[in-house]
């Protein structure tokens, strides 16, 4: 909640201003003891803290009784009350109004890929780093363990470690792992956050063993973004899911590997699965809804369906027309979306 001896000073202010308010008989009274409180010393608080901080006292000094007054100088003081070890969430409900960055609609129109930071746009089954921020955001807290078995360019590590999450990437293919841990060696994170990185096959990889090395319960999240069938080959290995014969061996391996992963994971912890449809033959091929299937056959939750809009895929880059002419002429249309499927397990 705080970052400095100073932030922690704001907090006791504003809990003895929220004690003197519901004792206060005057709305005047109320206000004008929350009106000279600087704004500049809300910078000592985390970003969350601090949004809801100034809009809790927004709404006091806005407030036309003295009944909403109180009311809103309790949530404030709800809110700056830390929560015990074992009630604490990823999402401390009492600071709900500071989550504003969090997304809690089913359509995320995310836009261009976000390029900050060491996320590059070298690798071709990519996603935007948007994605693993709102899922990590939404469900994980500092210090909690995320798991991305198809690591790829390591969107979901790099973000990881900028959130001050733990993380553990799995990556089948060896010159992809060579240059994603390169990037990931060069990429500072908030302190005491970690990213490992393994060359291995996630369906062979020890994840009881790693977690007795490295003293964990388990994983609070796993971020699942698999190749999206053979739209792109990205080897020639036949455990790879790029390499499935048809659909009901993509989502048979698929199914496989979450499976796998099951043991490994915190209870009540969360699983995304990110992927798309595919044509063939002059057919949709609805891959996004039969891995959904496949893996709720698990006993797993789905907490939710979320569409995203796709941007400018590496693909398409500079062929928007050509595209537009080819769904004229064969009467599909274009793909501009894919989906993200949230499940909860236990």
């Amino acid at each position: 909640m705080v970052e400095s001896e100073q932030g922690q000073g704001i907090v006791e202010l504003l809990n003895q201003l929220c004690r003197e308010a519901l004792q206060e008989d005057s709305l005047t009274g109320i206000r004008e003891k929350f009106s000279k409180v600087e704004p500049c010393a809300f910078e000592h608080l985390d970003g969350i803290t601090r949004v809801a901080v100034e809009r809790e006292i927004g709404q006091i000094l806005s407030s036309r009784t003295i009944e909403r007054a109180r009311y809103y100088a309790r949530n404030l003081q709800n809110g700056l009350r830390t929560p015990p070890e074992e009630e604490r969430e990823a999402i401390n409900l009492n600071l709900w109004k500071g989550y504003d960055h969090i997304i809690t609609d089913s359509l995320w129109n995310l836009g261009a890929r976000a390029r900050d930071g060491h996320h590059k746009a070298w690798y071709w089954g990519n996603f935007v780093p948007q994605i693993p921020f709102q899922l990590m955001s939404r469900y994980t807290s500092q210090g909690d363990w995320v798991l991305d078995p198809f690591c790829g360019s390591g969107t979901t590590l790099l973000e990881a470690l900028k959130l001050g999450r733990n993380s553990l990437g799995v990556e089948l293919n060896s010159d992809v792992y060579q240059k994603t841990s390169g990037l990931v060696a060069k990429a500072s994170g908030k302190e005491g956050a970690r990213a490992v990185l393994e060359n291995h096959d996630s369906m062979d990889f020890d994840f009881a063993g790693f977690m007795e090395k490295e003293e964990i319960p388990g994983f609070k999240l796993a971020i699942i973004h698999p190749p999206y069938w053979d739209i792109i080959k990205f080897s020639e290995n036949p455990k790879d899911l790029s390499m499935a014969r048809d659909v009901d061996d993509f989502t048979g391996m698929l199914a496989s590997l979450a499976h796998r992963i099951l043991p490994s994971m915190k209870e009540g912890s969360h699983l995304a699965l990110v992927i798309g449809d595919v044509y063939r033959k002059g057919e949709v091929i609805p891959l996004g809804f039969r891995s959904m299937d496949a893996l709720a056959s698990l006993g797993l939750k789905l907490r939710g369906i979320i569409v995203k809009d796709i941007q400018n895929t590496r693909a398409k880059r500079n062929s928007e027309n050509l595209w537009r002419y080819r769904a004229l002429k064969s009467g599909f249309y274009v793909f501009k979306h894919e989906y993200v499927f949230v499940y909860r397990y236990q």
